[in-house]
C-alpha cells in the first residue's frame, strides 16, 4: 500500500479552584504571561482538578466549570445538573460546562469522567447567581474547552439601556499562558490555544463602556486541553500538522460507537506503507456494506455520526428527516464510513484515507445558543490572487431570492426553519459527490473487508478509474488560461504579468467557452466533477438554481450592490453543451436518477452585464428601481459578499500524495 502522505492545507472574580484527586490574527508581539495562579494540580498525587468561573455571578451572564487532567487526559466527560432551576447544557460532554440563566439562585452540577488512571470519578460544583439587574450588562459566550493549537473565539454580548450605545469593548487576559488576542472586531476575541504541559485554564475579561459612561464586564473560562497533535513533519501521520478536536459518537449505544472516533478522527492514525493503524472495513465498513442494495434508514446513518456537541447530531438527523424525502442523501451516504460534524472543523472536506466526510457545524446550528458553541475563527488562507483584476461570485437562489440568509452575529436570532437545507444541502451534495467519485455504487460489491477504506480505494485512484478521471478524458476542460488562473486563485501561485492584466471581460470569455460550471473546477478535476454533480442535484432535487458571475475585484467598502457583473449565468448546469458531460457524471455517480433528467434542466438565464450582483437577483425581468451605491456597507452587505466568494479562498499549495477534497478543502493539483 502506498504511504498515506496526504495533502495538508488544512483582579475581579478570580478562577476558584478546588483540588480533587502559536498566535493568530495579530501582528503585535506576544504579551508577557499573566501572573500564575496557584493550581490544585500542583499538589502531588492529584490526577484531576475542578475549576469554576466564579463563585457568584450575576444572572444574565454565563456560568462555567471545568474538569482538568493534572497527570493525563480526562476521558468521557459528562455533566448533569443536580440542583437549581433547570438550564440547558449544550456542552454536557465537554470538559468545560457552560450554562446561562436569567434567574438568580444556587445551581449545582456533577461531572462524571475517567481520569488519567482510567478510574471512574465524579466531581460536584456549585455556582450562585445574584438576581438579574436592570443596568448595563455584558455577557461573554461561551466558556469552553479546546485542545492546544486549536482556534478559540469568544463573543461579547452587551445589554444596554434604551437610547444608549456601545462606545468601546476592551479585552484583557487575566490568567494562563500568554496568548495573542485578535480583537479587530471588538465584539469578538480570537486566539490560538497555547502549548501546555497539562490541562490549563486561560481566563479573559472584556469591559464594556457605553456612550453615556456606563461600564460592565464579564470573564470567560477557556480550558486548554493537553493533547499532542501529529507533527507536520510526520509523513506517516494521517493528520500531520492538523488540529484534531475532541469528538464522540452521537449514539453511544450504536453498533460502531466504540470504534468511530478511533477509526476516522484520531491524531494517532498512521500509515507508512508497511505498517498501519487504520481500521479495516471489518471494524468500520462503508454504509453500503451494511445495507446492501437497500436504502439506508436514518437510524443506520445516525449510527455513524460523530459530533463535538449533541445538538449537531440532532440537527443533522432533523435535516435527513425533513429534507431527504427522495433518499438522495442516504443513497450517497452509502459511500462513506462515518460523518464527523464539529465546531472546530473548517473547512468541510471528504477524506479517502478514512472514507469519511468532515462537516463544519456552522452549517447546522439553528438557535443562538447552538451558534455560541461554534468557533468563529475565520480561515486565514484567503489572500490568493490579490493581483488579479477579477473575482468570481456564486450563490443559490429560489425565485428571485438568495437562499443564503444573513443572521446578524451581534443579535440573538435563530435561523429560519428552512436553514438546514439552505445551509447544508449544497454542502452535503458536494462532499458526497467526492465520496461517490472515489467509491461509486458500481464497486460496492467488490469491497474487501480485510482491507482499509483507502486500501479499497487506492487501486481505482492510482489507476485513474474515478469518474473525475474518465469524464474529463472524454469531455476535457480546454482553457489553459483558466487552468493557469486556477493555480493563482486556489493554490497561491504568483500571477505573471499577463495573468494580472486580464480584465473581467476577458476572463469571462475564456470561461464561457469552456465546459466548467464554476471556476472552482480549475482547482482540480476532482472538484470539477463534484461541482457539476452538486449543481445538478441542487437544481433537480431541491429546486435551487445556481448563480455564477465574473466581476471586477472588489475594493474597500464594496458590496453586492456596488459590484457590477461583467458576465454571469443562472443555472449554467442547463447549458446544452454541458449536457453530455453531465449525463456521464450522473450515470456513474448517481445511477438511481434517470439520466433523462439532465434534459429537463431549463436553459441558463443570462445576467445583465453592467447591473450589480444584487440587482441580478431578479431575472430575467429588469430591475424595478436603480441600485443604490452604499458608502458605508452594513454587516449584512459585507457578509453576503464574503459568502459569495468564500468557497474559492480556502486552499493551500500542496506537496503530498493523498489529498482531501471538499468545498474549500485542500485539493490535489491535477
Amino acid at each position: 500500500m502506498r504511504s498515506l502522505q496526504r495533502v495538508l492545507l488544512l483582579a475581579g472574580a478570580a478562577w476558584l479552584a478546588a483540588a480533587c484527586g502559536g498566535n493568530a490574527g495579530s501582528d503585535e508581539p506576544a504579551p508577557a504571561p499573566p501572573p500564575s495562579a496557584p493550581s490544585p494540580c500542583d499538589t502531588p498525587g492529584t490526577t484531576y482538578a475542578s475549576f469554576v468561573k466564579a463563585a457568584v455571578l450575576s444572572a444574565g451572564q454565563g456560568g462555567g466549570a471545568a474538569i482538568a487532567g493534572c497527570t493525563g487526559a480526562i476521558e468521557s466527560p459528562q455533566w448533569t445538573q443536580t440542583g437549581g432551576p433547570a438550564v440547558e447544557l449544550l456542552s454536557a460532554k465537554s470538559q468545560t460546562l457552560h450554562f446561562e440563566t436569567s434567574t438568580g439562585g444556587r445551581y449545582s452540577f456533577r461531572a462524571s469522567f475517567r481520569d488519567a488512571t482510567g478510574a471512574a470519578r465524579t466531581e460536584d460544583v456549585v455556582v450562585e447567581f445574584a438576581p438579574l439587574g436592570l443596568g448595563t450588562r455584558l455577557a461573554l459566550r461561551a466558556n469552553q474547552s479546546v485542545r492546544m493549537g486549536g482556534n478559540v473565539s469568544v463573543r461579547a454580548w452587551p445589554a444596554l439601556a434604551a437610547g444608549d450605545s456601545v462606545a468601546s469593548i476592551t479585552w484583557a487576559q487575566l490568567e494562563g499562558p500568554a496568548v495573542t488576542l485578535d480583537t479587530s472586531d471588538p465584539y469578538v476575541a480570537l486566539f490560538v490555544a497555547p502549548q501546555v504541559s497539562r490541562d490549563t485554564p486561560v481566563r479573559l475579561r472584556a469591559t464594556l463602556t457605553t456612550l453615556t459612561g456606563q461600564t460592565a464586564s464579564d470573564d470567560v473560562l477557556v480550558l486548554v486541553e493537553r493533547h499532542t497533535q501529529a507533527a507536520a513533519s510526520d509523513a506517516a501521520a494521517l493528520w500531520a500538522g492538523d488540529h484534531v478536536s475532541r469528538v464522540y459518537a452521537y449514539r453511544p449505544a450504536g453498533p460502531y460507537a466504540a470504534v468511530l472516533q478511533r477509526c476516522v478522527y484520531d491524531s494517532g492514525l498512521r500509515d507508512n506503507g508497511t505498517t498501519s493503524t487504520l481500521c479495516p472495513l471489518s471494524q468500520l465498513p462503508f454504509l453500503a456494506q451494511e445495507v446492501g442494495t437497500a436504502l439506508p434508514s436514518i437510524e443506520q446513518v445516525m449510527n455513524r455520526v460523530i459530533v463535538s456537541h449533541d445538538w449537531a447530531g440532532r440537527n443533522f438527523e432533523t435535516f435527513l428527516q425533513q429534507h431527504d424525502a427522495q433518499g438522495d442523501f442516504r443513497r450517497m451516504l452509502k459511500s462513506v464510513t462515518a460523518i464527523v460534524i464539529g465546531t472546530q472543523v473548517r473547512p468541510s472536506f471528504y477524506y479517502p484515507a478514512t472514507g469519511a466526510i468532515y462537516l463544519d457545524a456552522d452549517n447546522f446550528w439553528l438557535t443562538p445558543e447552538e451558534r455560541d458553541t461554534v468557533n468563529e475563527a475565520p480561515d486565514f488562507r484567503s489572500g490568493f490572487g490579490q493581483t488579479l483584476q477579477y473575482t468570481t461570485l456564486w450563490r443559490y437562489v429560489s425565485g428571485s431570492e438568495s437562499i443564503f440568509r444573513f443572521y446578524d452575529p451581534r443579535q440573538r436570532v435563530p435561523r429560519f426553519d428552512t436553514a438546514l437545507v439552505e445551509e447544508a444541502g449544497w454542502l452535503m451534495f458536494h462532499e458526497l459527490g467526492h465520496a461517490l467519485d472515489f467509491l461509486p455504487p458500481s464497486v460496492y460489491g467488490t469491497l474487501n473487508s480485510a482491507r482499509t477504506a483507502w486500501g479499497n480505494i487506492e487501486l481505482r485512484y492510482s489507476g485513474a478509474q474515478l469518474a473525475s478521471d474518465t469524464v474529463p478524458a472524454l469531455y476535457p476542460l480546454t482553457s489553459s488560461v483558466m487552468s493557469g488562473l486556477g493555480q493563482v486563485r486556489f493554490f497561491g501561485a504568483t500571477a505573471n504579468a499577463t495573468q494580472s492584466a486580464y480584465t473581467p471581460q476577458q476572463v469571462a470569455a475564456f470561461f464561457a467557452a469552456d465546459l466548467a460550471t464554476d471556476d472552482y473546477a480549475y482547482a482540480s478535476k476532482r472538484e470539477d466533477i463534484a461541482m457539476t454533480l452538486e449543481e445538478f442535484l441542487m437544481a433537480r432535487r431541491l429546486g435551487y438554481r445556481r448563480d455564477f458571475a465574473v466581476t471586477a475585484r472588489p475594493g474597500p467598502g464594496a458590496t453586492g450592490s456596488t459590484i457590477l457583473v461583467a458576465w454571469g449565468q443562472r443555472g449554467r448546469i442547463g447549458e446544452p453543451t454541458l449536457r453530455p458531460r453531465l449525463r456521464a457524471v450522473v450515470q456513474q455517480l448517481a445511477p438511481w436518477i434517470d439520466p433523462a433528467d439532465v434534459d429537463l434542466l431549463p436553459p441558463p438565464l443570462p445576467m445583465r452585464v453592467g447591473d450589480s450582483w444584487t440587482g441580478n437577483l431578479r431575472l430575467p425581468a429588469p430591475p424595478t428601481s436603480p441600485r443604490l451605491h452604499k458608502t458605508e456597507p452594513t454587516l449584512e452587505d459585507l457578509w453576503l459578499l464574503e459568502r459569495a466568494e468564500r468557497r474559492r479562498q480556502r486552499l493551500q499549495p500542496l506537496g503530498r500524495a493523498l489529498p482531501r477534497f471538499g468545498a474549500g478543502a485542500p485539493v490535489a493539483m491535477q
